[in-house]
C-alpha cells in the first residue's frame, strides 16, 4: 500500500480561504485579527491554515514584516494532558522563528523571563537566569507572559499564532487562547484558533471558545462537508483519470463528504470498500511491516508528539530498528516529524491505533514510557506525564509518588488547574495507596483536598472549588483542628467570590477551632479568620494584625494590615489608613501583597484630591507590575487607575491611551467597565457627545450586570449627570431648558442614593454644585424645582463643611460656593470666581477641567460688568489652556461667549453668514415674535422656523432668543430723523 496522496489544491474551501487570506493580510498591515475555524474532525481546518499561510508567505513583499508562524498544538491527554506541551511548542516556534530575539524582548522582564524559563528550560540556560525563583499562583501569569512576548515581537515581525485542536486544551493553553483572541494585544498580530464542532458539548475547555462566538469582531468559520461534485475534484486532483464516475460516486458516498476519508479511500488498493470508518483507517497500519507496526503501536501511546531520544529507549534502544519503522511509517503516511520527534499525519490515526493496541501491550508501554521519562528529568511537565503513564499501566502507588514528586518542582504555581487536577488525583488514590499520608509527607487526606480547591480558586474556579473544599470538610473521622479551620477559611473565601458575602457560620467554626491555640500556623490562621469576620469593626481588625504579629508570618500580618487600611479608608481615616499600608509594604513577602497596598494608598490619594501624588502611585504599581510580569492582573487594575486619574490632570491624551490599554488586557465585565467609564468621561470633556452615547449603550444593553457593582454603578451615575449638565448649558430654549434642569435634578437624587461611603467622592462636588448653579439660573419658574435645587445645593455645603470634608483642599470648597452665586450680583461672583483661581495648586484639589469652568464662569462676569479686556484675556489663556488639556468642551464655550460678546471677532461676518430667509426670521426674533408667529407671517410651520431659530443662535454665538434679539437690534440701521 503506497502512502497517502493529498490534493495539490485546496478544493471547497475558496470562500473560507478568502476569509483567512483577509485576516493574515490585515494582520501583516497593521490590523490585529482573529478568526475560529471549526470543523467535525477530518473536514480540512489544519489544511486551510497551512495554504492560507503559505498564500501570505508567497505574497509578500519587501517592505512587509517578516512572518512568524508559531502553533501550540493541543494533545489528547485527559486530564493528564501534559502541562504547557502546547504553549512550549508555541514558544519554541516563536524562538526558531526570530533566534535570539526572543530572548531579547523576554529580557525587557525579569518576570517575563522568569516564567518562560519556568516553560522552555533552554531559555533559562540560555540566558544564564535563575529559573526556579518563587512564584506566587496565578491563572493568567502564563497567558500574560506569553501575551507579552507576542506583542513586542510583533512590533517587529508579523506574528501569526495558531491553536490547533483547542477542544484538547489544557486550561492554561485554552485561557491563552481566547484572552489573546479578544484582546488582540499587538501591532502585527494574527489569531487562529481550530477545534471540532462536534467536540463542544464533552469539552468543558471550550467554554471560552464558545464565548467567542458572539463577539462581532472574531470572525468565524464553520468548515461545511464536501458536497458529490466537490468530492469528484479533489479525486480527480489526487489521482487523474485513475477512477470512474462509479468508483468517486462510491468514494464520495462512504467519505460523507469529509476530505481526509476521501485521501485515505483514494489511497487503497483493495477493490472493495471497508466496513467501519476505523477499520479504513488502521487498514493503512495493519498493511507495515511487524517492526513498523510496532513503532506506529507505541507512538500511540506516548501521545500526538514523541521525543525521539524517548520513543528510542521505550522502543528498545535500537537505533536501526527505530529509523527503519519510522521511514516506512514516514512512507505510508501514518506519521509526521515534529521539531523534536514524531506525531501522527491526523490525530484520528491515533485514535484508531490506540484503542487496536491490546491491553496489556499498552500497559507495558505505559510503564516503559514512565521509565524512559524518569530517566529523562525531573521537570513539572516531565514528572506529571510520569504520572499519568504510571496511572495508566495500573501502578497506582507509583503514579502516586511520582506526583507528590511533580508538585514539589516550580512550574506547579504557572498551571494552577492542572496542580489542583494533581492535588485530587492524589485523593482519590488515597485508599488505594499503603502509607498515603507518609507518602506525601504527613498531610491529611482534608490537606490534599484543601490544596486542590485552593489552586482551583486561583484558577479563577470558584464554584469547583467550593465544591472541592465541601467534600475535604464531610471527610468522616477526626480531624487536625487547624486543617479544618484553614479549610473552612477557604471556604469563606471561595463563597466570597461567588455570592460577594462572607460564610459567617463557616467563619464561627474556624474561629472556634483555633482560639486559645499557640501553635504559628494556628495563630495565621485565627488572624486570616478574624480580618474577615472584623472586616467591618476597627478593634476587631486591630486584633487581627496583633494576632498575626505573634504567629510570625509576614504574608498573614501583611494581609491583616492591608484589611485594616482598607476599613479605614471606608470610615475616612486616611492617616491611619496610609500608616497601616505602609506598614504592609514594609512586611509584605510577595509581590500580590505589596500591590494591594500602593492600590491602597493610590487610592487614598485619589479620594483626597491629590490627583498627581495619586497617579505616581498608580504609574509605580504599574511598573512593578511589568517588571513581574503581571500586566493582566495587578496591571491592568493600576491601568485603569492611572487612566482615571490622568483626566483630572488634564492629560485626557495619556488617560485614553492608559484606558484603552486596559481594555485589551481585561475581561472581567466590571473591570472592563471601568476602563470604559474613563473613555466616556473623555469623550464628555472631549466635546464627542455620540461617542459618549455609544459606551452608554454598551453598559445597557450588553454588559447591564456590572451595574449591580456599586463603584460601577455610582460611577456610571455620575457620568450620566456630566452629560445632563452639558446638555443644559447647551440648549437654548428657555422651556427645554427647564425640563432638562428638572431631569439633572432626578439623575442627581440617583447619583446620591448609590454612594456607599460615610463620606463625599471629592470628584462628584463640582458637578453637583454645577447643577445648583443652573437650577437657579431658571429660578422662580418652578416653585417645586426651586425646592429641589436649594435642597441639592444645602447638602452639597454641608459636605464641604468640617469635619465631614476629608482633606479635600479648600479650592474645591470655594468652587462650591462660587457656583452657588450665580443669581447673586455680578461683584459677588467676580470676587468668587478671583477667589478660587487664586486657590487652583497644579495636581490637586480642583481638576483641570473645573479649573477651565471658573475661568469661563469669571470671563462671563466681566462681560456682564463691562470689562471687555478683562474678559478677552481670560478667554484667551482660556481657550489656550483647555485646548492643550483635552478639554474641547469648556474650549467651544469660551468660543461662542467670545462670539456672543462680540470679542476677538468681526460681528458684522456673522450677521453677513445668514440666509436670506434667516436674516427675516432674525428681524421677527427681535421684534418679539414667537415662532408660530413667525410661520404664520412667513408661510412656514413653526417647526420649521425654530429650525432656522436654532440656526441662527449657532451663527451669531448667542445662547437664547433674548440675546438674538438683542445682537440684531445693536446693529441694525439707525431710523432715519424727522424734523
Amino acid at each position: 500500500m503506497a502512502g497517502v496522496a493529498v490534493s495539490p489544491v485546496l478544493i471547497g474551501r475558496q470562500g473560507e480561504f478568502e476569509a483567512l487570506r483577509r485576516a493574515l493580510a490585515d494582520g501583516r498591515g497593521g490590523v490585529p485579527r482573529a478568526m475560529v475555524i471549526r470543523g467535525e474532525a477530518g473536514i480540512g481546518k489544519t489544511r486551510l491554515v497551512q495554504e492560507a499561510i503559505r498564500a501570505l508567505r508567497a505574497d509578500a513583499a519587501a517592505d512587509d514584516p517578516p512572518v512568524v508562524v508559531a502553533t501550540a498544538q493541543c494533545v489528547d491527554g485527559g486530564d493528564g494532558a501534559p502541562p504547557f506541551h502546547a504553549l512550549r511548542g508555541l514558544l519554541r516556534d516563536l524562538r526558531a522563528g526570530v533566534g535570539d530575539g526572543l530572548l531579547d524582548v523576554a529580557s525587557a522582564s525579569p518576570g517575563v523571563l522568569r516564567t518562560l524559563g519556568v516553560l522552555v528550560p533552554e531559555l533559562a540556560e540560555a540566558s544564564a537566569m535563575v529559573a526556579h525563583e518563587s512564584i506566587e499562583p496565578s491563572s493568567d501569569l502564563v497567558s500574560d507572559t506569553i501575551e507579552t512576548v507576542v506583542e513586542r515581537l510583533s512590533e517587529r515581525f508579523h506574528v501569526v499564532v495558531v491553536v490547533e485542536d483547542l477542544h484538547w486544551a489544557d486550561a492554561l493553553t485554552a485561557s491563552f487562547a481566547t484572552l489573546l483572541a479578544m484582546t488582540l494585544r499587538g501591532r502585527h498580530l494574527t489569531v487562529v484558533l481550530t477545534y471540532r464542532s462536534d467536540e463542544v458539548a464533552r469539552r468543558t475547555m471550550l467554554s471560552g471558545v464558545v464565548a467567542l462566538e458572539g463577539r462581532r469582531d472574531i470572525e468565524h468559520l464553520e468548515l461545511a462537508r464536501l458536497s458529490g461534485a466537490e468530492v469528484g475534484s479533489q479525486i480527480e486532483a489526487i489521482a487523474p483519470g485513475r477512477f470512474s464516475r462509479a468508483d468517486t460516486d462510491a468514494i464520495a458516498a462512504r467519505s460523507g463528504g469529509v476530505p481526509f476519508f476521501v485521501e485515505e479511500l483514494v489511497s487503497l488498493e483493495a477493490e472493495e470498500l471497508p466496513g467501519p470508518l476505523r477499520d479504513l483507517l488502521l487498514l493503512r497500519y495493519r498493511g507495515t511491516s511487524p517492526g513498523a507496526r510496532q513503532i506506529v503501536a507505541l507512538l500511540s501511546v506516548g501521545g500526538d508528539d514523541v521525543d525521539h531520544d524517548i520513543l528510542l529507549r521505550v522502543s528498545g534502544g535500537d537505533r536501526t530498528v527505530l529509523d527503519d519503522g519510522v521511514r516506512e511509517a514516514l512512507e505510508r503516511g501514518l506519521i509526521t516529524v515534529t521539531a523534536t520527534g514524531y506525531g501522527f499525519r491526523h490525530a484520528l490515526l491515533r485514535e484508531a491505533v490506540y484503542g487496536d493496541v491490546l491491553p496489556g501491550v499498552r500497559r507495558d508501554a505505559h510503564r516503559a514510557y514512565a521509565d524512559a521519562l524518569e530517566r529523562a528529568g525531573a521537570s513539572f511537565s516531565t514528572l506529571a506525564a510520569v504520572a499519568e503513564h504510571r496511572a495508566r499501566s495500573g501502578d497506582v502507588p507509583a503514579a502516586f509518588d511520582a506526583t507528590v514528586r511533580c508538585l514539589a518542582q516550580p512550574g506547579s504555581e504557572l498551571a494552577p488547574s492542572t496542580t489542583a487536577a494533581l492535588w485530587r488525583r492524589l485523593a482519590e488514590w488515597w485508599d488505594d495507596v499503603p502509607d498515603a499520608q507518609d507518602r506525601v509527607g504527613g498531610a491529611s487526606r482534608m490537606e490534599v483536598l484543601r490544596r486542590a480547591a485552593e489552586y482551583l480558586w486561583h484558577a479563577g474556579d470558584y464554584l469547583e472549588a467550593r465544591s472541592v473544599v465541601t467534600a475535604a470538610l464531610a471527610l468522616p473521622g477526626p480531624s487536625d483542628p487547624v486543617e479544618r479551620a484553614t479549610a473552612l477559611w477557604w471556604l469563606v473565601m471561595c463563597e466570597g467570590w461567588i455570592s460577594i458575602r462572607a460564610d459567617e457560620q463557616a467563619l464561627a467554626e474556624a474561629d472556634a477551632l483555633l482560639v486559645g491555640r499557640t501553635e504559628p500556623a494556628a495563630l495565621a490562621q485565627l488572624a486570616r479568620v478574624r480580618s474577615i469576620s472584623g472586616r467591618h469593626d476597627i478593634a476587631s481588625l486591630e486584633d487581627a494584625v496583633s494576632i498575626a504579629r505573634d504567629s510570625g508570618d509576614a504574608e498573614t500580618l501583611a494581609i491583616c494590615l492591608t484589611n485594616l487600611a482598607v476599613r479605614r479608608v471606608h470610615d475616612g481615616d486616611d492617616e491611619l489608613a496610609a500608616a497601616a499600608a505602609h506598614a504592609a509594604l514594609e512586611v509584605t513577602p510577595r509581590a500580590g501583597g505589596r500591590h494591594r497596598a500602593l492600590l491602597v494608598l493610590a487610592d487614598i490619594a485619589l479620594f483626597e484630591a491629590r490627583y498627581r501624588e495619586a497617579a505616581e502611585g498608580f504609574e509605580k504599581m504599574r511598573r512593578e507590575a511589568l517588571e513581574i510580569g503581571r500586566e493582566r492582573g495587578h496591571g491592568a487594575i493600576a491601568t485603569v487607575g492611572l487612566a482615571h486619574t490622568l483626566i483630572p490632570l488634564g492629560r485626557l491624551g495619556e488617560s485614553e491611551a492608559h484606558a484603552q490599554r486596559a481594555l485589551q488586557l481585561l475581561v472581567v465585565p466590571f473591570d472592563r467597565s471601568a476602563a470604559l467609564r474613563v473613555l466616556a468621561e473623555g469623550d464628555l470633556w472631549g466635546d464627542r457627545p455620540a461617542a459618549y452615547a455609544e459606551k452608554r449603550r454598551v453598559i445597557d444593553d450588553e454588559m447591564p450586570d456590572v451595574l449591580d457593582v456599586p463603584d460601577e454603578d455610582y460611577g456610571w451615575r455620575r457620568l450620566d449627570l456630566l452629560e445632563a449638565l452639558v446638555r443644559i448649558a447647551d440648549e437654548p430654549d428657555d422651556r427645554r431648558r427647564l425640563e432638562l434642569v428638572r431631569a439633572g435634578v432626578s439623575r442627581e437624587s440617583a447619583l446620591r442614593a448609590a454612594e456607599t461611603q460615610p463620606w463625599v467622592r471629592p470628584w462628584s462636588l463640582p458637578i453637583r454644585a454645577w447643577l445648583v448653579a443652573e437650577g437657579r439660573r431658571v429660578s422662580g419658574a418652578d416653585p417645586s424645582l426651586d425646592h429641589g435645587i436649594s435642597q441639592i445645593r444645602d447638602d452639597v455645603m454641608a459636605l464641604v463643611s468640617p469635619p465631614t470634608i476629608r482633606g479635600v483642599a479648600a479650592v474645591l470648597v470655594d468652587f462650591v460656593a462660587a457656583e452657588s452665586t450665580a443669581d447673586a450680583a455680578v461683584e459677588s461672583r467676580l470676587a468668587a470666581w478671583r477667589a478660587v483661581l487664586a486657590g487652583v495648586r497644579a495636581g490637586e484639589g480642583l481638576a483641570v477641567q473645573f479649573v477651565h469652568l471658573a475661568m469661563l464662569r469669571l470671563a462671563e462676569a466681566l462681560v456682564e460688568c463691562g470689562d471687555r479686556a478683562g474678559a478677552e484675556a481670560t478667554l484667551a489663556e482660556l481657550g489656550a489652556s483647555a485646548r492643550a488639556e483635552g478639554d474641547a468642551l469648556v474650549a467651544r464655550w469660551a468660543a461662542q461667549l467670545a462670539a456672543r460678546a462680540g470679542l476677538g471677532g468681526d460681528p458684522g461676518s456673522r450677521i453677513a453668514s445668514l440666509t436670506e430667509r434667516e436674516s427675516q426670521v432674525l428681524e421677527l426674533v427681535a421684534r418679539g415674535m414667537t415662532n408660530p408667529q413667525i410661520g404664520r407671517e412667513l408661510f412656514i410651520s413653526p417647526k420649521t422656523a425654530s429650525i432656522h431659530v436654532s440656526s441662527i443662535l449657532t451663527k451669531l454665538g448667542v445662547a437664547n432668543r433674548t440675546e438674538a434679539a438683542a445682537f440684531a437690534r445693536a446693529r441694525a440701521p439707525a431710523a432715519p430723523a424727522h424734523d
